[in-house]
C-alpha cells in the first residue's frame, strides 16, 4: 500500500493530505487506473486516523472523479486518458500560489519574487548567486 504516512502536518487538514498523498502515487504510479485500494476502516488502521476523515478524504476523491466504488467490492483509481496530467497541474497550480501568497506574505513583491526565482533557477541551490534567505537577511539589518 502506497499510501503509509502518519506524519500529517497541523497546519491543514489531515484529509487534504491523505489526498495529496494519493495524487502523488498516481503521479509516480505507485497507484495505477482500476487499481483497488483499501477500504476506508483499513485505510484508518493503517493511516492511525479517524474513519470518518478517511471517508472525507474517498467522498472528495469520489468528486473529483480520482476514485470510484463498485458497490460490494470496495474503492478503484479512475481510469481517465489525462488524469495523470490533470493532477500535475492541479498540484503545481496550487503550490505556485501558495508559494506566491507566502512570499507576498513576507514582504516581497513580484518583480523581487521573479528575479530571485531567476537567480535560484540560474545557479541552483548550491550555487554562488544570492538566495531568497540572502536577501531576507540583507533586509532585516
Amino acid at each position: 500500500m502506497p499510501i503509509t504516512n502518519t506524519n500529517f502536518d497541523e497546519r491543514s487538514p489531515i484529509y487534504e493530505q491523505i489526498i495529496t498523498n494519493f495524487c502523488r502515487a498516481i503521479i509516480k504510479g505507485e497507484l495505477t487506473p482500476a487499481q483497488r485500494i483499501p477500504s476506508i476502516r483499513e485505510m484508518a488502521m493503517s493511516l492511525k486516523v479517524n474513519t470518518n476523515t478517511v471517508q472525507r478524504a474517498y467522498l472528495e476523491m469520489e468528486r473529483r472523479e480520482l476514485i470510484f466504488s463498485k458497490r460490494g467490492t470496495g474503492y478503484f483509481i479512475a481510469e481517465g486518458k489525462n488524469m495523470v496530467q490533470e493532477i500535475k497541474t492541479e498540484m503545481v497550480k496550487d503550490t505556485v500560489l501558495r508559494f506566491l501568497e507566502e512570499m507576498r506574505s513576507l514582504g516581497f513583491d513580484d518583480g523581487q519574487i521573479k528575479s530571485e526565482l531567476e537567480n535560484f533557477t540560474k545557479s541552483g541551490r548550491d550555487g554562488k548567486a544570492p538566495s531568497l534567505l540572502d536577501y531576507a537577511t540583507k533586509e532585516g539589518n
